[in-house]
């Protein structure tokens, strides 16, 4: 399921669930209210039993006589237990609180209390002028100590404070059954009120708690997936171009890993056709190269998923592409067949791209003239096309021809991108096979050795470039013009700067083809944030997958932070860098650490002013003489004490001269490269 979709049904669901909340809550309000009213309502009928109650005592104490307080009561009493008994609020409660009110009510219309009241409002009427101005009680009480109790008034009043008490003993069992019901219903209201809120708080906190939860489980399980992701875009960052990012989802995260693994696929494809031309070279010398040819019209076909192809050579001295290979179903881009096997320089695309040098792509064949469009049925029908000349030392050195002829493929940006650098490096090759094959039909040993110089130096930066606080110097010495060393320069953001010197077993043209991978591979590895250790590990784990090659590789590094006044050095078994002051006149040897077979370990320093790096091959210190001795560090440690004040220059220089004077008689045996960098404190 899509981001999108899941953030949306996420969204929803939490509305909706807010929404049931919320309708809750009304429901709950209006039911709260109407138990509020409902438990008021038993309050008020309660109460107003006990205002009959003392309506009845204040007619028998009261000077006034006042029976309508009495009538008043009674009435109020019989309205308010009748619109009690029969309020549609009663569903709430239960069964049984619903009948003993009913059964109340019933008994007390039953009781008739109407008829005392006639009798009591008859007897007050006539009462009421004889004992003007005093209570009830007080007359019998009055007559009662005169001992006159056959007067008639007394009779009169007796008769009256019988019936007050007959009502009221009447009224008492009424009285105390609903008053019984009443606080009982009462508490029940309060008790269900109670649970009420308790139910509404909860379901509250449970929307809540649970629109969280959905919220964090979707989120967490984005955020686990971006983790995935960054983690496998930071391994292969790191060098590890096998990394895959596999997800178990049909979302955007999806995409994005499954774009991601075809950009570590199309990069290891890079490294991989590096690797097999290397391979397939060793395997062409003996049929003019045809093999590798084949193999890099095969590769081009296969990264760009092409459907067809073909590969011209270029014939400048008759100005002529000539077709030599093509692979079944190649459609000619041009209509002429006399050009079927040779197209001169200028005629068609083909000859236009070899004139011109400039690599020509047509995604499809609408809006252009070069390439006449056909009917989608036809054998020769091509939906896309890509020309790309192989050129090397700004000379054609053939040309590639990749098509599509189906009408519903097509060619992307990224297949035109991705091989165009694959393009770059096949080129390279076969010139370096040209100049191999020059060197195995030369019969001279000085032109052998010209030819590999050449190959070499066309591997080592111009010059090197100036950096702040920093004096940099570099030179190879080859053995007889041909050298298995190399080294390279290059920044790694801001103001990180990284010397990478490495030395092969193999010579001449076999050493050159080592060394492009090698430093191919440094191109493409190392990236900016890396530590030397992890940069070396990389390299190397990279190289040995990508050719299969047992050689013996020797490989220093060392990173230098002016900002941070620190540098880093990590190299190969058996590799050394001096560390010399020239200050104090104390130099220290810092050797290769490796914690486990192939796998090495930096080592960091501070830098001052005055301090001096330097890096050599064993070319240098595994000199040895006619006598048998070995060069090693300590002459150089002697020229950098007695000398450092010079420029490095001339310490290189001195070195060289050095070592020469060393061996004498004997003939240089080995390659040999250093490097010298001094700090300058405080200057940029």
């Amino acid at each position: 399921m899509k981001i999108r979709n899941k953030l949306f049904l996420s969204n929803t669901a939490v509305f909706l669930m807010f929404i049931l909340i919320f309708t809750f809550f009304i429901l709950s309000s209006f039911r709260i209210l109407a138990l509020k009213d409902l438990q008021i309502e038993a309050t008020s009928v309660r109460n107003r039993i006990l205002s009959t109650e003392y309506a009845n005592r204040a007619v028998l104490n009261s000077n006034q006589i006042s029976i309508h307080v009495l009538t008043a009561a009674a009435e109020e009493e019989a309205l308010s237990l009748e619109r009690f008994t029969h309020s549609d609020s009663l569903r709430y409660l239960g069964r049984t609180s619903v009948t003993r009110i009913e059964g109340v009510y019933e008994s007390y219309q039953n009781a008739n209390f109407r008829r005392y009241l006639d009798d009591i409002d008859s007897q007050i009427t006539f009462l009421r002028p004889l004992i003007y101005g005093e209570s009830v009680n007080q007359v019998l009480t009055d007559y009662e100590e005169t001992g006159d109790t056959e007067n008639e008034i007394y009779q009169a009043a007796l008769s009256f404070a019988r019936t007050i008490r007959v009502y009221m003993l009447n009224h008492q069992p009424f009285r105390n059954s609903y008053i019984t019901i009443a606080n009982e219903i009462i508490l029940e209201l309060q008790n269900e009120i109670r649970n009420l809120l308790v139910q509404t708080g909860l379901s509250i906190f449970g929307g809540i708690i649970f629109s969280v939860l959905m919220i964090l489980i979707i989120y967490r399980n984005m955020i686990n997936k971006l983790k995935h992701v960054s983690t496998g875009i930071a391994r292969v960052s790191s060098g590890d171009l096998l990394t895959r990012i596999e997800m178990k989802s049909n979302d955007e995260l999806s995409a994005i890993g499954t774009n991601f693994n075809v950009l570590t696929d199309t990069i290891w494809q890079k490294i991989s056709n590096i690797g097999s031309i290397i391979h397939n070279m060793g395997q062409s010398m003996d049929d003019e190269g045809f093999a590798l040819e084949q193999t890099i019209l095969n590769l081009a076909i296969e990264n760009t998923r092409a459907d067809s192809g073909a590969y011209y050579i270029a014939d400048h001295e008759n100005r002529k592409a000539v077709l030599k290979l093509q692979s079944s179903g190649f459609a000619l881009p041009f209509e002429d067949m006399e050009y079927a096997e040779t197209v001169p320089f200028g005629q068609t695309i083909i000859g236009m791209t070899m004139v011109s040098g400039e690599p020509v792509f047509l995604r499809n064949l609408e809006g252009q003239n070069l390439i006449p469009r056909t009917n989608m049925f036809d054998r020769n029908f091509i939906s896309s096309c890509m020309i790309l000349p192989l050129i090397s030392d700004r000379t054609i050195r053939g040309l590639l021809c990749l098509e599509k002829n189906s009408e519903k493929s097509l060619f992307s940006d990224m297949d035109f991108r991705n091989i165009q650098s694959f393009v770059e490096f096949s080129a390279i090759s076969l010139n370096n096979l040209e100049q191999y094959s020059k060197l195995i039909e030369s019969s001279g040993l000085n032109r052998e050795m010209e030819i590999a110089s050449d190959i070499q130096k066309s591997l080592l930066p111009p010059r090197l470039t100036r950096i702040g606080n920093f004096d940099i110097t570099a030179k190879t010495y080859t053995l007889k013009g041909m050298s298995g060393d190399i080294y390279d320069f290059l920044p790694l953001g801001k103001n990180r700067w990284l010397f990478c010197m490495s030395e092969v077993q193999e010579k001449g043209i076999a050493s050159s083809m080592v060394l492009v991978i090698l430093r191919t591979l440094v191109r493409i590895l190392v990236r900016e944030n890396q530590e030397p250790a992890e940069m070396l590990n990389n390299i190397l784990e990279n190289f040995y997958e990508t050719t299969g090659l047992e050689t013996n590789l020797k490989i220093s590094l060392c990173l230098m932070e002016p900002d941070s006044k620190t540098f880093h050095y990590c190299g190969t078994k058996g590799q050394k860098m001096l560390l010399f002051d020239s200050k104090t006149g104390k130099s220290q040897i810092i050797e290769a650490r490796e914690k486990a077979e192939n796998r090495y370990i930096s080592t960091k320093g501070r830098l001052r002013g005055g301090v001096i790096l330097l890096l050599l091959t064993d070319g240098f210190y595994d000199a040895v003489n006619e006598g048998g001795k070995t060069y090693g560090w300590d002459k150089v440690k002697d020229i950098l004490n007695k000398h450092s004040d010079r420029s490095l220059e001339w310490l290189r220089d001195a070195v060289d001269k050095d070592i020469t004077y060393f061996e004498r008689h004997a003939e240089q045996q080995d390659d040999r490269t250093i490097f010298i960098a001094r700090y300058k404190e405080g200057k940029k």
